[in-house]
């Protein structure tokens, strides 16, 4: 039968539906993801999920040669998804208190089937920083979440058909309120940079990158930047 019959035409999308609907029933996370899309919740920045273990060890190991380790400190993983950023993070960082937030509810459940078991880590469904108490965290790590993944496809000349330099600015501005003096952010993969907000006058950069272009960026009108070679990723708020 030639490749282009239409019984080929035909039985194609079927056998992808049917891969979908059985993904959809075996996998929270994935069902979760798609949910969140048709809510479409306040502050969702990427549809798309694509967390693995130790993904940024550049980062992670500059922020612990940074701040060491210690009871003490205190951690967020914002948009933490099914928790490998935060289980990675307790290798680099043993007694430090962590917690995971994610806007999707069923991420947050398999973090804690997951991870559940370390006293020193919690998890939250929230969407934003906002029931964050100030300068209560030592450290956030934001990777690969300020971001919408089909921007990374067609590369638009403009963003805020799918997301806004204002969210973003709103976001990471939270992000500053919730940091101690000398505390991280780290932010990677992210289609907007932080230097072009209000917020980073508060903050001076500790390590640039290398910036892949998969990952357009846009600037405060939200217009598609042309590409770097590098981007700062790690900043440290000013005493």
């Amino acid at each position: 039968m030639p490749a282009s019959s239409p019984v080929k035409r035909i039985l194609a999308p079927l056998r992808r539906g049917a891969r979908a609907l059985a993904r959809f029933v075996a996998d929270p996370a994935y069902r979760g993801m798609l949910l969140l899309a048709l809510r479409r919740p306040r502050n969702r920045f990427q549809p798309y999920s694509a967390a693995r273990p130790d993904r940024y060890p550049t980062i992670f190991g500059a922020a612990r040669a940074r701040l060491g380790d210690g009871p003490a400190l205190r951690l967020l993983s914002f948009g933490c998804a099914t928790g490998e950023e935060v289980a990675t993070l307790r290798r680099y960082f043993p007694r430090a208190f962590i917690k995971g937030i994610d806007i999707n509810p069923q991420s947050i459940a398999v973090c804690r089937a997951a991870l559940g078991g370390d006293p020193h880590l919690a998890f939250a469904v929230a969407g934003s920083t906002a029931q964050e108490a100030d300068a209560s965290y030592d450290a956030i790590f934001c990777m690969a979440v300020l971001r919408h993944g089909d921007l990374a496809r067609s590369r638009p000349p403009r963003c805020d058909h799918l997301i806004r330099f204002a969210d973003f600015e709103r976001t990471v501005a939270d992000f500053a309120r919730c940091l101690k003096p000398g505390g991280l952010l780290a932010l990677r993969h992210s289609n907007f940079r932080f230097k072009d907000t209000a917020a980073a006058a508060s903050f001076e950069t500790v390590l640039n990158v290398h910036r892949y272009t998969d990952t357009p960026q846009y600037d405060p009108a939200n217009r598609r930047l042309p590409d770097m070679a590098h981007e700062s990723a790690l900043f440290g708020k000013r005493r």
